[in-house]
C-alpha cells in the first residue's frame, strides 16, 4: 500500500514528504514570479519533467511539468487555484499549462501537456496566463476578505477563517460560528458583501515583508 501510495504521489502535484519527481531538480533552481504586472513574459525554460523523471525536452502529446527562471502565473496556494494558460515558443510549439503549482526551493512549475511541436532546457518561451480566469479567481478572492469582514460585522468578532477555496468560477468560505445562520443573518451578509462589490473600490498591489 506505500509502494502504491508514493506512485500515485510521483504523477501529483501535491509536494509531500515523500519522494517525487521534483525532488530531483537542482536545488539552484528558483523562478521569479512577475503576475502582479502583467498576465504575460519571456522567460528562459530552465528545467523539465515528465510525469515519472527529469528529462531535457518533451515532445507532441507528452504531459509534464515545465520550470522558468520568471513566470506571471499564480501557483497554487492559501486555497486559490493555480493559474491556466500556455507556454508559446517562437517557432510557433505550444505547452498547455492546466495547473501550475509551488515547487521546493522557489520554483514554480507549469503542468500541462505538449499540444504542438516540441520545448527544450533553455528555450526562450512566451508565458501568458488565461486571463479571464485569473480575473474571476482574483474576484473570488477578494470577495472572500469581503465575506470575512460582513460575517464578522453580522454574527462578532469571533467568526475566524478555518478554510477556503478560490476558484475562477466559485470559491468556499469555512468560518466557525455557534449555530447554523438564521436567513436573516445570512440575507444581511449577502447585502453588506454586495455593497462593497458596487463600491468598486480600487485594488492596490503591494509586496512587503512579513514583519
Amino acid at each position: 500500500q506505500r509502494k502504491k501510495a508514493r506512485e500515485a504521489r510521483a504523477v501529483s502535484n501535491y509536494m509531500g514528504a515523500d519522494a517525487t519527481v521534483y525532488d530531483q531538480l537542482p536545488a539552484e533552481l528558483t523562478t521569479e514570479f512577475t503576475g502582479y504586472d502583467g498576465l504575460e513574459c519571456q522567460g528562459t525554460v530552465t528545467a523539465i519533467t515528465t510525469e515519472s523523471e527529469v528529462t531535457e525536452a518533451l515532445t507532441e502529446g507528452v504531459k509534464g511539468t515545465v520550470v522558468t527562471d520568471k513566470t506571471p502565473f499564480y501557483g497554487t496556494m492559501g486555497g486559490q487555484n493555480g493559474d491556466k494558460g500556455e507556454i508559446c515558443l517562437a517557432d510557433g510549439g505550444r505547452f498547455v499549462v492546466e495547473d501550475t503549482i509551488h515547487l521546493r526551493g522557489g520554483k514554480v512549475g507549469h503542468v500541462g501537456f505538449m499540444a504542438s511541436g516540441m520545448v527544450k532546457t533553455g528555450d526562450t518561451v512566451t508565458l501568458k496566463v488565461d486571463a479571464s480566469g485569473r480575473q474571476n479567481t482574483c474576484r473570488n478572492h477578494s470577495a472572500t476578505h469581503l465575506l470575512q469582514k460582513a460575517l464578522k460585522t453580522v454574527l462578532g468578532s469571533h467568526v475566524e477563517q478555518k478554510g477556503s477555496l478560490v476558484a475562477p468560477d466559485r470559491l468556499r468560505f469555512d468560518f466557525a460560528h455557534f449555530q447554523a445562520m438564521t436567513p436573516e443573518e445570512i440575507q444581511k451578509v449577502e447585502e453588506l458583501v454586495n455593497q462593497e462589490i458596487h463600491a468598486g473600490l480600487p485594488v492596490v498591489t503591494e509586496v512587503m515583508s512579513l514583519e
